[in-house]
């Protein structure tokens, strides 16, 4: 069977968490119809919204598979795809995303030519389509995850396949078998609302699989969550960094880092004041506290089938981060990034 027969008789299972989405959840779905190239079903799974957009749905796209939660799981309503996916392949994308026609075709035809791993396509903004949301997703060692190009023009400057830290979470596609594999997304909730996608990246890492960016596949996604930050989203982006920190570093790495952990924490809560932010990172750091003993047996269940030591996943993250441009003056970003770059690497040698 050649490669071109083999995508058009693929069969992908498309997973969808709708949770009061009626602005942008007919627009998906829409979008979505107009795939070509490959096989596929729509699997909808309501998170017990209130403003009747999953009905509305429903009634539209009859041919969808809705399922209906009773409660808001969060991310974990994608675990209900997860388990009722009849495709060989499954793509878990965000309510709010729209895709270019294409888009699973060339994600299928890249997976069948790379093999295993989680894979993203090229996220660009909905209503600035020149404008790059994610053209992979990295992570740094000390937990800062970012998107590559974020905020830059779209002038062809990511064109290239390449490997990278995490899927950003608007669109993660893989096979069934791989996503099985890893397992879940986070049941605990701890990580509510932020860091799902880094958690998961992370996981699949411990597992020996790699993520990948296929520039190929087009994603249309409005403004990201950190183009609006505040100091709740702020105090649940240090919280959930922290959890998966604990969740995945070994005891004996957290320890061998701690001195340059300690730096960077006192230089960012000193960073955060100056934008009225500093109680925020007071805040995520008793959050913490209080749930040491949760995190703890988070860890312990994470770690039961682990097959990769924290030297070996550490390859797959960098020593950059990203500070944006909202946050900061040029110059200082410049500053802050190369302290990080320069402590990140004393770290790496460390672990």
């Amino acid at each position: 069977m050649s490669n071109s027969s083999s995508i058009s008789d693929s069969f992908v299972s498309i997973v969808i968490l709708n949770y009061n989405g009626s602005e942008y959840i007919e627009k998906c779905l829409k979008s979505v119809y107009t795939t070509v190239g490959c096989k596929f079903e729509v699997i909808l799974i309501d998170n017990a919204s209130t403003d009747g957009s999953q009905l509305i749905c429903k009634k539209k796209f009859p041919q969808i598979r809705l399922f209906q939660n009773n409660a808001n799981l969060a991310i974990a309503g994608r675990n209900i795809g997860i388990d009722n996916a009849l495709g060989k392949y499954i793509v878990f994308l965000d309510s709010d995303a729209t895709v270019h026609p294409y888009w699973l075709q060339n994600l299928i035809k890249s997976y069948l030519l790379h093999g295993e791993g989680l894979y993203q396509g090229k996220i660009l903004r909905m209503n600035n389509t020149d404008e790059i949301v994610s053209s992979g997703n990295l992570l740094n060692i000390f937990g800062f995850g970012y998107a590559r190009g974020s905020e830059e023009k779209d002038l062809g400057q990511y064109e290239k396949f390449m490997q990278i830290s995490f899927p950003v979470g608007a669109c993660i596609f893989s096979s069934l078998h791989v996503i099985k594999k890893i397992g879940y997304f986070d049941e605990s909730n701890l990580l509510y609302l932020m860091y799902d996608d880094v958690d998961y990246g992370w996981k699949s890492l411990t597992f020996g699989i790699s993520s990948f960016y296929e520039p190929t596949s087009i994603i249309y996604h409005p403004a990201s969550t950190s183009s609006k930050l505040d100091s709740h989203k702020m105090f649940l982006l240090e919280r959930n960094r922290w959890i998966s920190l604990f969740s995945y570093y070994s005891t004996k790495t957290l320890v061998k880092i701690f001195p340059l952990f300690a730096i960077i924490e006192f230089g960012l809560f000193f960073f955060l004041l100056t934008k009225g932010m500093g109680f925020a990172k007071i805040k995520s750091f008793f959050s913490i506290l209080k749930m040491a003993n949760a995190i703890r047996q988070r860890k312990i269940q994470l770690n039961k089938n682990r097959k990769l030591p924290d030297n070996e996943i550490i390859i797959h993250f960098v020593n950059e981060i990203f500070v944006p441009g909202f946050m900061t003056k040029s110059n200082f970003s410049i500053f802050v990034s190369n302290v990080i770059k320069c402590l990140s690497g004393f770290a790496r040698n460390l672990i």
